[in-house]
């Protein structure tokens, strides 16, 4: 009796096992886990990743973005098993490298970072996958309502459709070392005009001792003389496009900004025209200017002992005001990247996963918090407890900056070259070689003929 009551209950217990297992797979596969971070999504994707297990993919990042990048692959690769080898190449050639494997004959991209202002280029030449239905039906793990708005339209989507995900919020804020304001009496510029005089006395009274007044970059690639000029014009209330797509690079806010940069050049670190990102990053995290237009995670930079001899001795304001009847405190969105799926990718499920895990929450979250070059996308991070506590000061900044009015790079496919344009005519007026209004009315005239040729 005893052994027959036994058997019984072993097997009992096994079929109550069994079912409980089975009641726990229907479970999961209908209505997902749970993250870290309390949200309930499909599991699917996460799963086709797991399938693939020992699968070795390409992750294309830009050069200030390795470090969250291959931190990103680190943490896939430890919830997936999926391995994704990371290609890094600079800012300057992200589009161009995109472009170039699609064309060849073996890509080899599976997923990549690409500047919001390329995806209409990209799109039209068949090299991103349309990610759509992808985030309608991953919609409670990816929280599109949580991305920044005026922003998340921007870096994803296009004729309609949505393409990518942002992985990296831009704008420029402005840097000040609070000692050297403080020496001379002065206050955080508020106008461009302010700006003038602050720059101009630091470098008169400091040049000396190989401190200037601001660093400017002026390089002569778009994503920094550009930057620089968009800073302006938006506080002017310019545009380079109105709202019908026809150009207005030459508009009389877009001259007064110019000329205002030109005048703020003459109190610049030597020179503007070789001030790249690395320069005026250097420069103000040594000690050597007062001030620098630069993107927000300056302000993490500034507080590492590793890269930085300012800590505690910076402040960050908005990007000053212009004057006029248009003038306004505004952020252009400088820079700016969003992380998408190669057309040609042969594991677009375990691509998929990976977007979808490195654009949840939790992972923003880790990611935002690692100096790895990411800056927050979302308001529910900018205003989280934990990054409050990792970087205050660039917290409150980065919420005041996207509550200004945005103004954007255009979304062409023609956009490389319009942006080479007005670079070439920026550089001019910068060297002289061309008024402020003739550089931009010859940018005009470039601009109207490379729109009037189809792609």
């Amino acid at each position: 009796m005893t052994n027959d009551t036994g058997k019984r209950v072993s097997i009992r217990t096994i079929v109550t096992i069994a079912l409980v297992a089975l009641v726990a797979l229907i479970a999961g596969t209908l209505f997902g886990s749970r993250h870290p971070d309390g949200i309930v999504a499909p599991d699917s994707s996460a799963m086709s990743a797991r399938a693939g297990s020992g699968q070795r993919l390409v992750l294309l990042t830009l050069t200030p973005h390795v470090r969250a990048a291959e931190t990103a692959a680190k943490l896939f690769e430890k919830e997936t098993g999926a391995v994704f080898q990371v290609k890094v190449v600079n800012y300057e050639a992200v589009g161009d490298t995109i472009l170039k494997d699609h064309a060849s004959n073996s890509p080899q991209i599976d997923v990549f970072e690409m500047h919001y202002a390329d995806l209409a280029m990209l799109v039209a030449k068949g090299a991103v996958m349309d990610l759509t239905r992808f985030i309608e039906e991953n919609a409670d793990a990816i929280r599109p309502d949580d991305f920044i708005p005026g922003l998340y339209d921007h870096y994803t989507l296009y004729q309609g459709k949505r393409w990518a995900l942002p992985n990296d919020a831009d704008t420029h804020v402005l840097f000040y070392r609070k000692s050297l304001l403080a020496k001379y009496g002065l206050r955080p510029p508020e106008t461009w005009d302010d700006y003038t005089h602050v720059a101009k006395i630091i470098t008169e009274r400091e040049r000396s001792n190989g401190i200037y007044g601001s660093a400017i970059m002026a390089r002569d690639v778009p994503m920094m003389i550009v930057s620089s000029f968009m800073n302006r014009l938006a506080a002017y209330g310019g545009e380079l496009m109105d709202e019908q797509r026809h150009p207005e690079v030459n508009s009389p806010e877009a001259v007064t900004a110019l000329e205002a940069m030109i005048e703020h050049a003459k109190y610049a670190l030597p020179t503007p025209l070789e001030t790249d990102f690395d320069v005026s990053r250097l420069a103000f995290l040594s000690g050597r200017v007062a001030m620098v237009e630069q993107w927000t995670d300056i302000g993490v930079m500034a507080e590492d002992p590793t890269q930085s001899t300012i800590r505690g001795d910076w402040g960050v304001v908005p990007m000053p005001k212009g004057k006029g009847p248009k003038a306004k405190h505004a952020s252009s969105l400088n820079g700016g990247y969003a992380v998408a799926i190669a057309s040609s990718t042969k594991e677009p499920e375990i691509a998929k996963a990976y977007v979808r895990f490195v654009s949840r929450r939790d992972t923003m979250l880790t990611l935002n918090r690692v100096n790895g070059g990411f800056d927050p996308a979302r308001p529910s991070i900018l205003s989280s407890p934990e990054f409050e506590r990792f970087a205050p000061q660039v917290s409150a900044i980065e919420r005041m900056a996207f509550s200004n009015p945005m103004i954007a790079w255009p979304k062409v496919p023609q956009t490389p070259a319009l942006m080479n344009a007005l670079t070439d005519h920026l550089v001019h007026a910068l060297e002289h070689q061309e008024t402020p209004r003739q550089a931009l009315n010859a940018a005009q005239a470039e601009w109207q003929k490379i729109l009037s040729h189809d792609e």
